[in-house]
């Protein structure tokens, strides 16, 4: 009987787990508003279905930790050191969950939600640190069952409350009738994903991207702080909006839709020690499409201000003049390399087989790419031209090495000749010299850590599985009109690179855009003639295609 004991001590405290857990998922869903009903069945779901799996988590580890103590539950009925223990280990679970999450969501949520998983983690810390005390001092008090679940209801309604009175964000407003201005300049706005300032300038100082250099000293540059936590979607949605993740709403690469809870699909997921997505409950959930930014994306504005746009290699986030869809990796043959770039490469590639497949399709894409747009240019010529690349992304991690000069660095520096002379052909095709041109990169590839080279000390290989895993920072460089020549950019932001491209071109920041413009890198002529004109936001339905 004391097993079956232990057992229901376990599901009550998985349970509780699952009622506490459930308002900081919630606090992660902001775009979802529920009422009353929705939230008991949250509640019912979450706590169902972790009395089964987390209850049987803290049953396995009771009976364990009860061989040398036999006598732990043993006595009939509610044992409250039993449960003191096991809502001990649930708080500081729950606890450092809550923490975590409040500290993994800097650039994803309002402040107010962030806020509100502030003061959830206290609450449940020092819910934590009462039971620890208690437990410690095992000094018996009147009433020491209702103490206990007085305190555990408490808690939990407690958590509930902060949930509820966390103001949800107010639905976008219709589309009104923006303000049109015209713009007298061309736009070149190309992005390297996976590029950061200490790839590039070693590159452009041996000579690698000589077109780059020739303009280094005419342009303005500098670093741009990334998204954290890292997610593609919604880095690339936070460059070409402007806005931050929380308002744009791509907040990552995955969504899922609980048709059992409302008809729009979440993203974000608490983060614990789970494996994602199994803490949704009851496996009652499916993958849902990749979301859309909710606000209008850069070629969207300039098409809206009557611009001939064309987009490559970007998601589908709206229609253009025309659209060059990223090359299926299936479709593209390493055939379609020409014979330099296949001389230049294949001595590093056959000496390492096991990632020459990837890095030919990552140099095909990238050629496939580039030659749409050029025959698209050819045939029908446009004011602005959106590029996204994503070759320094695919090379990168798997070619990184410490000493330059190998067989293997020559993958990555025909990778920057190459990116330097599609940049040079853009540049010319768009008008050149009256053309307002962007370079940006939305994330870098942190750099070896010291424990990775401690470990490759005694090994032959000098090479580094780097990643954009810990948000490392991009990069942007501006030139063209407009432009501060030799200004350097610090303290820069990814929303910042949309809303400068917007005050350059003469046309309105929104006011819901998350960057500033970056003063530093405009002109004193073009400060002091270009006004800042601003409009509420630019929601996506408010941007017509021409």
């Amino acid at each position: 009987m004391r097993h079956l004991r232990r057992l229901g001590h376990c599901v009550a405290a998985g349970a509780f787990a699952g009622a506490i857990l459930a308002p900081l998922q919630l606090l992660l869903w902001p775009e979802l508003h529920i009422g009353p009903l929705s939230a008991a069945l949250v509640l019912g779901a979450f706590a169902s279905w972790a009395a089964a799996w987390v209850g049987g988590v803290l049953f396995v580890l009771t009976e364990i930790a009860a061989l040398p103590m036999p006598y732990l539950g043993g006595q009939r009925g509610f044992s409250i050191g039993l449960w003191r223990w096991l809502a001990l280990v649930v708080g500081a679970v729950a606890a450092m969950v809550a923490w975590y999450n409040r500290g993994e969501t800097r650039d994803l949520l309002l402040p107010e939600f962030r806020h509100a998983l502030t003061v959830a983690a206290s609450m449940i810390s020092l819910y934590t640190l009462v039971i620890l005390a208690l437990a410690i001092r095992r000094r018996p008090r009147r009433n020491p069952v209702a103490r206990v679940l007085a305190g555990t209801g408490a808690l939990v309604v407690g958590v509930w409350g902060v949930w509820a009175t966390t103001s949800p964000p107010p639905a976008l407003a219709p589309p009104a009738a923006l303000p049109r201005f015209a713009t007298s300049h061309r736009l070149l706005f190309v992005t390297w994903e996976g590029a950061d300032l200490p790839w590039l300038l070693p590159a452009i100082e041996r000579g690698d991207m000589p077109f780059l250099r020739s303009v280094r000293d005419r342009s303005a540059w500098g670093q741009l702080r990334a998204v954290h936590p890292h997610a593609r979607p919604a880095a690339l949605a936070t460059l070409v909006t402007g806005c931050s993740p929380a308002v744009h709403g791509v907040l990552g690469r995955r969504s899922y839709h609980l048709y059992w809870l409302s008809q729009r699909p979440v993203t974000l997921l608490l983060a614990g020690p789970w494996p994602a997505p199994q803490q949704l409950p009851w496996k009652a959930w499916e993958h849902a499409a990749a979301p859309t930014p909710q606000r209008a994306a850069l070629w969207q504005i300039l098409a809206g201000a009557g611009l001939k746009v064309g987009i490559a290699g970007w998601p589908g986030w709206g229609d253009a003049t025309w659209t060059v869809a990223p090359p299926d990796p299936a479709q593209v043959r390493p055939a379609m390399l020409d014979a330099d770039l296949r001389a230049a490469i294949e001595p590093a590639l056959r000496a390492a087989p096991m990632s020459a497949d990837a890095a030919r399709t990552a140099f095909a894409i990238d050629v496939a790419t580039v030659d749409r747009v050029a025959r698209q240019l050819r045939a029908t010529p446009v004011d602005a031209l959106v590029v996204d690349l994503d070759l320094p992304a695919r090379l990168r991690p798997a070619w990184t090495i410490e000493e330059p000069g190998s067989e293997a660095d020559e993958v990555l520096r025909q990778a920057a000749r190459q990116l330097d002379a599609q940049l040079k052909s853009f540049w010319q095709a768009m008008g050149g010299e009256d053309t307002l041109t962007v370079i940006a990169s939305p994330y870098g590839m942190a750099p070896p850590s010291q424990w990775q080279r401690l470990l490759s000390l005694g090994s032959a290989s000098r090479s580094w599985h780097v990643s954009p895993a810990d948000s490392p920072d991009g990069f942007a460089l501006f030139w063209g009109p407009g432009i501060r020549p030799g200004a350097r950019l610090r303290g820069g932001h990814l929303p910042d690179v949309a809303a400068t491209v917007l005050y350059l071109l003469e046309l309105p920041v929104a006011r819901d855009m998350a960057g500033r413009v970056l003063l530093e890198a405009v002109s004193d002529e073009r400060a002091a003639t270009a006004p800042l004109r601003l409009v509420p936001s630019y929601p996506r339905e408010a941007a017509p295609a021409p």
